[in-house]
């Protein structure tokens, strides 16, 4: 069996608070993660040196621990609860703009293309699987809605001048 590499001492204070922001995911998962993060930091240390300045730099190309803990999967609670089951789930600010341009494109209804971009831009990250499902949803109902609103008032507006 292969031992695991040394780390510098901000690399593994970076994985000890990654493995405590996972306590809550799923058991397989939160190996995995680890694993991978740990792989990861190995390869970018020996590429840019085990000093100080190689670590903060692999730090800063994984990223904050809890974008890393977000993307992971939650445990399932048991009948009594968990810790699972009190983490309240968190809305990307994407999502939240994503619902802000839909509407925008209701109060701005003779621009399509604020409802295209809407439409558009909640296909996307419903495609992406990540995000708060129901936002994205939203987003594509009301863009839509705006879309074919917009769209009605221009082929009326042709025909009347027609």
């Amino acid at each position: 069996m292969t031992a695991a590499p040394a780390f510098p001492p901000l690399v593994e204070a970076y994985l000890a608070d990654l493995e405590r922001a996972l306590a809550s995911s799923d058991p397989r998962e939160r190996a995995e993660t680890l694993a991978a993060v740990r792989e990861h930091a190995a390869e970018a240390l020996a590429l840019h040196g085990a000093d100080d300045a190689g670590a903060r730099r692999v730090l800063d190309e994984l990223g904050p621990v809890d974008d890393i803990a977000a993307a992971s999967t939650p445990a399932a609670s048991g009948p009594g609860g968990g810790p699972a089951a009190a983490q309240a789930p968190r809305t990307p600010a994407a999502d939240v703009w994503l619902v802000v341009l839909a509407v925008a494109s209701l109060a701005v209804f003779v621009v399509p293309l604020v409802a295209a971009a809407a439409v558009v831009w909640a296909v996307v990250r419903l495609r992406s699987g990540t995000g708060n499902r129901g936002l994205q949803r939203l987003a594509l109902v009301v863009g839509a809605v705006s879309f074919a609103g917009a769209l009605a008032l221009y082929v009326s507006h042709l025909v009347a001048a027609g």
